[in-house]
């Protein structure tokens, strides 16, 4: 609570955005961009009674979440808690198990979530939904199967941020915007991909069943034109953990943020072998950060982790230490940027 700095909350509104789509109703409690205390919450619950709660945050949270699970129970008893996100997902019997949590999402939450929903509300077994896990009356916790990771990311829903006080965040969202120090800087997250086409030895995508997709650039210009016409957003913060996965799949994209006409800057994730691998002519790859910079791109992450090939076998990086300086190098030439992460120590 009380960050000068906030995101809106592509999770949820991912969530709430398809359960909109199919019908379902609810309220909607933001504690963040409210910075609402505990002794508010405690009294929204007491106020309102529901019969079913979901809510959700990362894993950093899990006391707090343990907490607010105890609340919703003393005060809606016989409402059934739904927790996604990391800090169930990921830990889905410890968690469940250590609070008062009835079902736990497991990976992506659309799906999952609305069937989970709807079996509930037509008193129906929960037991073959994938994706979840729950908790039997005896106080057992049952893992279902994980849920593959929808093919078609077009297939969702645009993002509805109606709900949210967008203007709030935009407030608080510009101090994070990369490359640029500008108070009307409006900065919206867009999500283009799922998943990693990799599976490095420390990262989080080793245990989900979660292969790398990604959406088709015409469906990701509508919803950026949306963001521009609907909230006058001019900066982009691509959101995934992997933005571009080839040279390809990059420059189709640009090349679709070019046609468009559109203006707006923006950052994206990608790896140290988009520009830095060999196994593409230099000039390709210059003329695509070239591309790049002229679609708009001020910053990119990526990691180098360790400039120890050995260390970097051991990751599963699949990768060399040059690639990084190639691709810094080129980065720098054209203007773009380079934010990267590097991991100090790692066990042998």
């Amino acid at each position: 609570l009380h960050s000068k700095t906030k995101f809106l909350p592509v999770g949820i509104a991912s969530v709430m955005t398809y359960l909109q789509s199919q019908g379902v109703k609810f309220d909607f409690l933001d504690i963040d961009i409210d910075d609402i205390e505990d002794t508010e919450v405690k009294l929204y619950l007491e106020r309102n009674r529901y019969d079913i709660v979901l809510t959700g945050s990362i894993v950093t949270h899990y006391k707090w979440m343990k907490w607010l699970t105890k609340t919703v129970r003393h005060y809606n008893p016989k409402s059934i808690i739904i927790v996604g996100n990391s800090v169930a997902g990921s830990i889905p019997t410890l968690f469940l198990t250590n609070s008062d949590a009835d079902i736990a999402i497991m990976g992506e939450g659309e799906l999952s979530t609305n069937e989970t929903i709807f079996s509930i509300l037509n008193d129906e077994d929960i037991s073959n939904i994938e994706g979840i896990a729950y908790k039997k009356s005896n106080g057992t916790v049952i893992v279902n199967p994980k849920r593959k990771g929808l093919k078609k990311l077009d297939d969702f829903p645009m993002i509805n941020w109606e709900p949210f006080k967008t203007e709030d965040y935009f407030t608080k969202s510009y101090a994070s915007a990369k490359a640029v120090d500008d108070e009307r800087t409006r900065v919206m997250p867009v999500v283009t991909a799922r998943g990693c086409a990799f599976r490095c030895s420390f990262c989080h995508f080793v245990f989900w069943n979660d292969p790398y997709r990604y959406r088709s650039p015409e469906n990701i210009i509508l919803e950026i034109r949306r963001n521009i016409e609907t909230y006058r957003c001019n900066y982009i913060a691509f959101w995934d953990d992997l933005s571009f996965a080839s040279l390809p799949q990059a420059e189709r994209f640009v090349d679709a943020i070019i046609k468009s006409g559109l203006k707006f800057n923006w950052v994206a994730a990608v790896r140290v072998d988009l520009f830095g691998n060999p196994k593409h002519e230099y000039s390709r790859r210059l003329a695509l950060a070239e591309k790049f910079k002229e679609a708009g791109c001020l910053s990119l992450g990526f990691s180098l982790e360790s400039a120890n090939q050995q260390i970097l076998e051991m990751m599963n990086k699949k990768i060399e230490a040059q690639y990084f300086l190639d691709q810094v190098n080129i980065l720098d030439k054209v203007g773009i940027t380079s934010m990267i992460s590097v991991v100090f120590g790692y066990p042998i």
